[in-house]
């Protein structure tokens, strides 16, 4: 997937909170992060985060991201007013990415570590793509 960046004014801020999870008879685990859908100059754009980022109407924005389906999905997101760049922390990606890959090459005997290689190949690939694109908006 190729990046690119977006630029120009935000207009139409629409929000919403994303809530996903388990619950079982043990407990379980709820995330929420938040959904934010806008233009950009004329271009529809959308990011998903955990936090909430300080945007306005009328603020200059860049983004880092792909376009999908006429929509421009960011990665990260840069208040060029501000100078605040907003992105999802990586950190946790990779471990699990270098977790799982480190799981795959000890079980790959029983041939079930494919699929934890591939699995975690695949965590470490995300998380580099966002550190990319956050990148991307502090240089």
């Amino acid at each position: 997937m190729g990046l690119t960046t977006l630029s120009g004014p935000v207009s139409g801020i629409r929000h919403s909170t994303e809530t996903r999870g388990v619950v079982g008879r043990n407990g379980g685990s709820v995330k929420t992060g938040q959904v934010i859908a806008f233009r950009v100059g004329d271009r529809s754009a959308q990011i998903k985060l955990a936090d909430v980022p300080d945007i306005r109407d009328g603020d200059e924005v860049t983004l880092a991201g792909s376009e999908k389906n006429g929509v421009f999905k960011a990665l990260a997101l840069r208040n060029d007013k501000t100078r605040a760049v907003y992105s999802i922390p990586t950190t946790v990606g990779y471990l699990i990415g270098a977790l799982l890959v480190a799981l795959g090459i000890m079980t790959l005997f029983i041939l079930v570590g494919v699929v934890f290689i591939a699995g975690g190949l695949w965590t470490l690939y995300e998380a580099y793509t966002y550190t990319r694109a956050a990148n991307m908006l502090r240089a």
